[in-house]
């Protein structure tokens, strides 16, 4: 998935996908226009869905 396709299976911009995902819209800026990141393609489709994005865990020692 592209970074245009995302935001137009959302329909939304930058600003409203990042808050969408929780990250900033710099992190989206990285992105490669030709290939978002697989897990960001995930949580996108899952949005898509009317789902809630799955959040990544972290496990502290």
């Amino acid at each position: 998935m592209t970074k245009q396709e995302a935001l137009k299976l959302l329909k939304c911009n930058v600003t409203d996908l990042a808050l969408k995902l929780g990250i900033s819209s710099q992190a989206i800026s990285q992105w490669s226009e030709n290939k978002i990141p697989l897990v960001r393609e995930y949580q996108i489709r899952d949005l898509a869905k009317g789902q809630p994005p799955l959040k990544r865990h972290t496990t502290i020692v």
